[in-house]
Parts: C-alpha cells; sequence; structure tokens
C-alpha cells in the first residue's frame, strides 16, 4: 500500500506520541509498504533513515513567537499566567501546526492509507480543512489522551473548539486509540469509527547490559509530571510508607513540592 502518515511528533523526539508515529512507519516499511512521513522540522532524523529509507517531507520551525520566560517576581507568573491563557483560549502555539499541515498536505493524493497523529489535535483540525479530499481512500485519526472530554486538565477546554473536534471526526474513516476503554472519552455519535491500534515497540533495537547489577534492595524509578488527586502517585507512596523493609524510589521532576512529604 500507499500509506501516508502525519505528526507533529517523529524520531528523535522522546515522546509518547513521537514512539506511536515512529514505530509504526517502521512497521509499515518492514512490512514492504510505501511509506511517506509528514512531519515538522527536525534534527537527526538521518540515523532513522539509514535503517528505515521512507520518505519524510517536514513543515519549517514555528514562526509564532513564544511567550518570553524570566527568572524573577512577579514576571515568573505573568509568563506563565499568559502562557496558559493563550494555550487554554487559542491553542498556542500548537494552532500553528494546523496550517501547516494543510500547507503541507495540499499537493498530496492517491494514497491506500492516512493516518494522523494527535496531540496536539491541531494536526488532525489541519488535515480536516484540507480543501482537496480525499487524500487517501481511508482516513485514520490516531488520538492519544482525549480532547474535549479531558479529565486531567484543571479547566475544560472551551465550548468552540467543539467544531474542531466534530469536524475531524466527521470527516475521517476511523478514529484510533491504544486500548478498548478509552471509547467513552469521544461523542457517542463517532464510538462507531473507534478501532484499536495497540501501543508498538520492538525490544530487538534496545541493548540491555548483558549482566545487569544486582540490586541489594528494590529500586523503583518514576519520571512524569503530577496532577495530584487526577494522575499521582499518592496511594503507591502512602503504601510504601507503610513497608518497613528498605528500598529506594528515585524520582525524575520538577514538581519538589509535591514529593517531600515521603522525601523522609
Amino acid at each position: 500500500m500507499k500509506i501516508l502518515l502525519v505528526s507533529s511528533s517523529f524520531y528523535p523526539e522522546l515522546s509518547p506520541r513521537s514512539f506511536r508515529a515512529t514505530e509504526l512507519a517502521k512497521e509499515f516499511y518492514t512490512q514492504g509498504h510505501e511509506v511517506t512521513v509528514i512531519t515538522k522540522h527536525t534534527d537527526g532524523i538521518n540515523n532513522l533513515l539509514a535503517l528505515y529509507p521512507f520518505e519524510i517531507k517536514m513543515w519549517k520551525r514555528h514562526r509564532l513567537p513564544s511567550v518570553p520566560k524570566y527568572n524573577r517576581k512577579p514576571f515568573v507568573l505573568f509568563s506563565r499566567v499568559l502562557s496558559r491563557l493563550l494555550m487554554l483560549f487559542i491553542e498556542y502555539p500548537g494552532i500553528e501546526e494546523m496550517l501547516r499541515v494543510k500547507k503541507m498536505l495540499k499537493n498530496e493524493s492517491k494514497y491506500d492509507l492516512m493516518i494522523s497523529f494527535a496531540v496536539p489535535y491541531t494536526t488532525h483540525w489541519g488535515v480536516a480543512r484540507t480543501e482537496k479530499h480525499p487524500i487517501a481512500k481511508t482516513w485514520v485519526a490516531d488520538c492519544g489522551d482525549p480532547y474535549m472530554f479531558s479529565r486531567l486538565d484543571s479547566f475544560r477546554k472551551p465550548f468552540y473548539f467543539k467544531f474542531f473536534e466534530v469536524n475531524f471526526c466527521k470527516k475521517c474513516n476511523y478514529i484510533s486509540v491504544p486500548f478498548n476503554q478509552m471509547r467513552h472519552q469521544f461523542y457517542p455519535q463517532f464510538i462507531s469509527k473507534i478501532k484499536v491500534i495497540p501501543q508498538g515497540f520492538s525490544f530487538k533495537e534496545i541493548k540491555i547490559c548483558p549482566e545487569p547489577p544486582k540490586n541489594n534492595k528494590p529500586v523503583f524509578i518514576f519520571a512524569g509530571s503530577i496532577i495530584p488527586g487526577k494522575r499521582d502517585l499518592a496511594s503507591l507512596l502512602d503504601f510504601l510508607s507503610t513497608v518497613k523493609k528498605e528500598f529506594q524510589f528515585i524520582v525524575y521532576t520538577n514538581q519538589n513540592e509535591w514529593y517531600k512529604r515521603y522525601q523522609e
């Protein structure tokens, strides 16, 4: 088949959505399909193309100015509030991806399959706004965390973004999710379109130490952001705090305050 993948995140970026798109591109190529990837400009991709020489087309780096970051109060608070408001009300700066994707797809056609990847959801919005349809016989919109029905954020998305989400859900042939339990996080009228593409990962390319070091105590490690009460480690850490045996728990974080109660 002739397959087109459209993703804002791709190798060598380290993110769940980058892994998702990259692993699918590698697998489709390995199966003998003709693969084209459209993504934003990225350095270091030649290492991947040496092993998987599929076609890649990149849009230019962001042109929209970023919100300046300050090291002194109260400018730090001002910068954070401004960034938050711009992202909340106009999906800034991710909204630029919608325009980039639409432009990149202008001359694309005659594909058997196209898969676009969120997050950001503006990638789907850009595909949906492309004037020339269909670019492919089948369009699959791959979704990670939900958009309008997200429960992880402190604020709900403004109502007017519903138009963009409903628009791409109407136009795509299928909506893919990594596991079946995510079905209820979309509008009911589109549940029949939902298919599961499990998360792919090849362990053959992971180099493991032939003789891993042996620990004399259990060692845990965690890296990620905490959303108190919604996505955190409280239940696990509360339990471990009652364990009398010796163990080590390593955390990579910029949310030091949240962990202080457990540190001792």
